[in-house]
């Protein structure tokens, strides 16, 4: 009877890991009070149907042109590229913007904006001074200037401090970089762009037996960590949410007067184009496995982003300083969270390219991040198995499936009321352009519009 013990362990630990599969695949009553309904393929064709015919009007929502003169950092990008737009739509000339970013815009909607670009790595102070200090057209070149920092590495991944330069030498250090860059060139207002993971404390999905779930497996996410002390590293999911708190505190302690600053929490998936990873990677992949289809969350266009950095900008520009100065603020689109599921059910329902979401068992993936984690920090602790054997971490996809991105991927509701006051009761007058099925829908209809000419 010598195999009794060791066939004793191995179905203990079986046990063990179905009571954390179960675990993980629970919804809190909490998060399934706030969210009941789940979308159903008639409302999805209905939602999509509708906005063929008529597209959704952020454009109605921005704030007034403003006499001014911008640079947006990271202006190639998803929420950069629709701060860019949006400032176009309401009439600012071409010539007043300047897009500076380490590449040029790619995407098809910024093709003809005019606007000028230049080439930056705001990780080098030199690089970023250079950019300010390129002269602006006459017409505008003395105007007052509005920054708006949007540029950031996103590596949602890594958790190790060993890791950590990997996102502060870009999050943290290019933010600083690029804050004092516009304190030279003579910028008064500065909005950067943080996110509403700063506030999220990572569950613990190794469960007791006798617990029901993971403690901290749904969480408010708002402001009300701001004002208390940074939390310690290890507090946060990981390195990209800790070098944007470090930056965020940087930038909202340097609020004056004279150079009014805030920041904007997009809370929390952002989509909007074939580049971001909620929507568009379903899109772009074709074939997908996903263990999250359960999991309910708040998301948000990114156009409805860009809406916030423009609203804060109206706010921070009146004459007398406002309340929200110096602050951050949450936004998300409107309307309860939002299961993954609704958003893969809305892909497969109306994209005319192939598109397959497959769930698997959350434990499955989640046994397998802890052995990809554990391969790179392996390398990182004995770098000469890298130097003198050439191992290497994982790349690609492969590399983003490590236990940090089940933390950020627990359910939340992202509480958004400070930032819908107006700016006399403190908050910013935000106004979100879509509910999250309309975002969805309107965002695979430009899809099918691309890829299949959909009319």
């Amino acid at each position: 009877m010598w195999w009794a013990v060791p066939l004793a362990v191995a179905l203990a630990a079986l046990l063990y890991l179905y009571k954390i599969n179960a675990s993980m695949r629970s919804v809190p009553a909490e998060i399934a009070q706030l969210s009941p309904h789940r979308w159903a393929k008639e409302e999805i064709r209905e939602t999509y149907e509708r906005l063929k015919k008529q597209p959704l009007g952020f454009d109605k929502l921005l704030p007034p042109r403003l006499n001014r003169r911008y640079v947006v950092v990271g202006g190639s990008g998803l929420v950069g590229g629709d701060i860019v737009l949006a400032l176009l739509a309401r009439g600012q000339p071409a010539e007043s913007i300047r897009i500076v970013d380490f590449a040029p815009p790619q995407r098809p909607d910024m093709a003809a904006t005019g606007c000028d670009y230049v080439k930056a790595d705001i990780s080098d102070r030199s690089s970023v001074e250079a950019a300010f200090a390129k002269p602006w057209p006459t017409s505008v070149a003395t105007l007052p200037l509005t920054v708006f920092h949007t540029a950031a590495v996103i590596r949602p991944q890594e958790r190790s401090i060993l890791f950590y330069e990997r996102c502060s030498r870009v999050n943290r250090d290019g933010a600083k970089n690029v804050m004092e860059a516009a304190q030279q060139a003579g910028a008064d207002i500065f909005v950067a762009t943080s996110s509403a993971s700063v506030a999220l404390v990572p569950p613990n999905f190794w469960v007791w037996p006798w617990e029901k779930g993971p403690k901290d497996y749904f969480q408010v996410i708002d402001e009300r960590d701001w004002g208390k002390p940074l939390r310690e590293h290890g507090r946060f999911f990981g390195n990209y949410a800790y070098t944007k708190a470090e930056a965020e505190r940087l930038i909202l302690a340097s609020n004056t007067p004279a150079f009014r600053t805030g920041t904007i929490r997009p809370g929390n998936p952002i989509y909007g184009q074939p580049s971001d990873p909620v929507v568009g990677i379903v899109l772009r992949s074709g074939t997908n496995v996903s263990w999250t289809p359960h999991i309910i969350q708040n998301f948000v266009c990114s156009r409805n982003v860009a809406q916030a950095h423009l609203a804060f900008e109206a706010a921070l520009a009146r004459k007398e300083m406002p309340a929200c100065a110096g602050k951050p603020f949450v936004v998300t689109d409107h309307g309860p969270p939002t299961a993954y599921g609704d958003v893969y059910l809305a892909a497969m329902t109306l994209a005319k390219t192939p598109t397959t979401v497959k769930p698997v068992p959350p434990i499955l993936l989640f046994l397998l991040a802890h052995m990809i984690e554990g391969w790179c920090l392996l390398l990182a602790k004995v770098p000469w198995l890298s130097k003198t054997l050439g191992w290497k971490e994982p790349s690609g996809d492969v590399h983003l499936l490590q236990p940090s991105v089940f933390s950020v991927s627990s359910h939340a509701f992202v509480d958004d009321r400070e930032a819908r006051k107006s700016v006399e009761e403190g908050g910013i007058g935000y106004g979100s352009g879509c509910a999250t099925i309309e975002g969805v829908c309107e965002q695979v209809l430009r899809w099918n519009r691309e890829m299949v000419g959909e009319e």
